[in-house]
């Protein structure tokens, strides 16, 4: 598994890189067209949509979804993207260790919620990372934001292994721990600081930037939280197994679902872009 893991890594990682860094935003947003529609596809089969025809249907629904995020306002759709995160971090926080209530159960296995959150998730990823793209440190910016995940799932991983004892929310991701999130913000904080050395931070002081990325990071933890509280739901273990080692599209991307929009929010907010 490990070595499929790596294989797979070693593959994609310098092909994203490569066209965040070298793509236009115009040639990019296809790119995450296609990341956001396998997601979304994937998505749809978690919460029990397996005819074919719904299901490309629904992913035609999101498409134009996207179009229609080009034309609304860019603070509305950052602050919409805040909000919702923020309300899914009070979801997690509250009933992580109990278990959703029957009622939130009832929710998260109704078809149109789960409908629903693909289609305004994934348009909510798909425009932040447009917007920040075609801003002048975008691309160099949208690679911070995708390293700083990496990063957190990497040290998340090594302190929880090593250390994790306090669990996180134990009735969603029995193995994430509270040392794991330190582990997590301890190694994303050194890389605050070598981007901000790099002068990737823009106009940010390094107070902002540090407290901008460690909030974004919180989040993106969320975001994986939030999807496996759908697919307990629904008991699925994996959204897909299109990757080798890794699973599906958007068991890889769930941190940044959340992770993006949210730190081009605080951008926005800021006034950095």
């Amino acid at each position: 598994m490990l070595k499929q893991r790596l294989m797979t890594a070693a593959v994609l990682i310098p092909l994203v890189v490569l066209g965040i860094l070298k793509l236009e935003t115009s040639q990019l947003q296809w790119f995450i067209s296609l990341v956001s529609a396998l997601a979304a596809w994937e998505w749809l089969s978690i919460i029990g949509i397996h005819d074919i025809a719904k299901r490309v249907t629904w992913v035609i629904v999101l498409f134009l979804a996207l179009i229609v995020s080009l034309y609304l306002p860019v603070t509305l759709l950052m602050v919409v993207a805040l909000v919702l995160w923020l309300m899914a971090t009070r979801l997690i926080l509250k009933y992580g260790h109990q278990g959703l209530s029957e009622s939130l159960t009832s929710l998260f296995r109704q078809t149109r919620f789960g409908i629903a959150c693909t289609i305004v998730l994934l348009t909510l990823f798909w425009i932040s990372v447009l917007i920040l793209h075609q801003t002048p440190l975008g691309p160099e910016q949208l690679l911070y934001v995708l390293v700083s995940v990496w990063l957190a799932d990497t040290g998340g991983y090594f302190a929880g292994k090593k250390w994790g004892k306090t669990p996180l929310a134990k009735a969603v991701s029995p193995n994430k721990t509270w040392q794991g999130v330190w582990g997590a913000l301890a190694l994303t904080s050194v890389w605050a600081l070598i981007a901000y050395g790099l002068n990737i931070n823009g106009d940010l002081s390094l107070l902002v930037w540090l407290l901008l990325t460690l909030f974004t990071v919180m989040i993106s933890i969320v975001g994986d939280l939030f999807e496996s509280l759908f697919k307990r739901s629904y008991n699925v273990k994996d959204s897909g197994n299109l990757l080798p080692g890794h699973g599906g599209i958007l068991d890889r991307i769930d941190s940044l679902i959340a992770a993006v929009p949210v730190f081009v929010a605080g951008l926005v907010m800021l006034g950095a872009i």
